[in-house]
């Protein structure tokens, strides 16, 4: 069970943290380093992907 809080967790993190980029304005966006699409593909992507770009073989 611990595991499945941990998960939990996270999952609640990544949509509280994408949640909050949405609401963000774009001087606000440029002081954490992202542009405006940049936020946006970051917060459209589900809770349970994480953020690492993977890359294609």
């Amino acid at each position: 069970m611990p595991r499945l809080r941990v998960l939990l967790a996270l999952w609640h993190r990544r949509a509280t943290t994408r949640a909050a980029l949405r609401a963000l304005p774009p001087e606000r966006l440029r002081d954490i380093g992202l542009s405006a699409p940049e936020a946006q593909r970051e917060a459209a992507r589900p809770f349970w992907e994480d953020g690492e770009r993977r890359r294609r073989s």
